[in-house]
Parts: C-alpha cells; structure tokens; sequence
C-alpha cells in the first residue's frame, strides 16, 4: 500500500509513513430528525450521504508536520479550498479539510527531534 497523499494544483506532498489502525472512515447519511409536541418522530430522508475521513498518524517526523502545517495554513486555508487526497488504495477522493488548527502535536522525540501524532480530518465533497 502507498502513503497518503495531498496535491493541490502543483502542490503536492506524501506523509513519510501510513496511518494508524484502526482506520475509521465513517459514512453519513443527512436525515433530519424532529419531534412533535405529541412525541411523534418525524425523518426526513434528504438523500445526501457524506462521507468522512480520520487520517490519525503516530510519530510523525518533524518535516511531515511542517508540511502539512504549510498545508493547512497557506495551501487550503483549512476547510477554504477542496484539493484532492489519495488514499492507500491509490484512489483519488477531492476532499475538505475539518480542521481549522492543526492536530499534530509533539508527543515524543528521537534522535532528528520532535515527533507528532494526531488525527487529521475530511470531508469527501458531494
């Protein structure tokens, strides 16, 4: 399986190492639910599924996590632009980023420095 991989027109960058088991990746349906006075349960089936993505890393190094906080800060502005995220199948996916900060945070150190861990989340645009 191949690394993950983030590209917006030509920025492009590969994570140093897969993501962390369990992979969670959940599907959502968009069905509204309400209640009447009566306690009658009312759904309404909007027939928009989404779907979202939790890319949680353990020890990152410390140029992944400048990459991604480049990223995040200047490339797509958090969740502003779309851009297209390749998963470890090698299928594409465009994609928006949840996070507004970054997730990655220091969590240990080797002999090159810091080391990151985190969960960072999107969602697949519909």
């Amino acid at each position: 399986m191949s690394n993950i991989i983030f590209t917006k027109g030509a920025n492009s960058f590969t994570f140093s190492k897969g993501r962390e088991f369990p992979v969670y990746d959940p599907g959502q349906v968009n069905v509204p639910v309400d209640y009447s006075e009566g306690g009658q349960l009312y759904a309404y089936n909007k027939g928009i599924a989404e779907q979202f993505f939790n890319l949680t890393f353990k020890k990152l190094s410390a140029t992944d996590y400048s990459n991604f906080d480049t990223w995040l800060k200047t490339t797509v502005v958090g969740p502003a632009s779309t851009f297209t995220f390749t998963d470890e199948n090698g299928t594409t996916h465009t994609v928006r980023l949840l996070n507004t900060k970054n997730p990655l945070q220091a969590d240990g150190e080797d002999a090159t420095g810091f080391l990151y861990s985190g969960t960072i989340q999107l969602r697949e645009e519909i």
